[in-house]
């Protein structure tokens, strides 16, 4: 019958030096290389991350959520309460990526909470459909969470806008902008504010499309 080799003092010391703030992953992956260069006994993932949960870090169960400042694509889902799918369609969107600066590790893609920050201040409308409180979950500032909200309460393709004077109606507030030689942003606080487009003097409101 083997014998568990016991963990050395530096051991512990590198994972509570390493540990916070950072996914499994990349905490394993770490702790390899390093205990290759010291000579170290080469544990595997499986003592590595019971070895986290006895020293109070995380839930060994829970490696593919957030663990601090980094989020899995899986987890941002179960923060936000969304498919998988739909982050990723957000993750991969070339006018997102200079935002999220997505992160491989392994098969896992991560994305700093920071960078889902930038993303909702530069492209909100990515964000949109989403409820305040879970928006709040992953950016953890309740300012940029309501603000998003407002200005995008509804997931994109779900709704027009029509104009309540003509009737006219467009597939967003920047075609019915550049058609009428607006900024998207007035339509969408005139909407917001129940109030008409100063300098056109026409009401808009969001209509929701129904299914063919």
């Amino acid at each position: 019958m083997s014998k568990t080799i016991p963990w050395s003092p530096e051991e512990l010391a590198y994972l509570a030096e390493h540990d916070s703030n950072k996914p499994f992953a990349m905490v394993a992956d770490s702790f390899y290389r390093q205990a290759l260069e010291q000579g170290w006994p080469i544990r595997s993932r499986s003592a590595i991350s019971n070895m986290r949960y006895k020293l109070g870090y995380t839930n060994p169960m829970n490696t593919t959520m957030r663990v601090g400042e980094l989020v899995t694509t899986g987890g941002a889902a179960l923060i936000l309460g969304c498919s998988r799918k739909r982050i990723l369609r957000i993750a991969t969107n070339p006018l997102n990526g200079s935002f999220l600066q997505v992160i491989w590790t392994g098969t896992m893609r991560y994305i700093s909470r920071e960078g889902w920050r930038r993303l909702a201040r530069e492209r909100p409308k990515a964000l949109a459909g989403f409820d305040p409180d879970r928006l709040f979950q992953l950016l953890e500032d309740r300012d940029l969470a309501e603000d998003v909200a407002a200005r995008h309460p509804l997931p994109p393709g779900c709704h027009s806008i029509r104009c309540i004077e003509t009737s006219q109606r467009w597939d967003s507030a920047a075609a019915a902008a550049a058609e009428l030689f607006v900024s998207p942003s007035g339509i969408n606080d005139a909407i917001r504010e129940r109030r008409p487009v100063a300098v056109l003097g026409l009401t808009f409101e969001r209509v929701r499309n129904t299914p063919p």
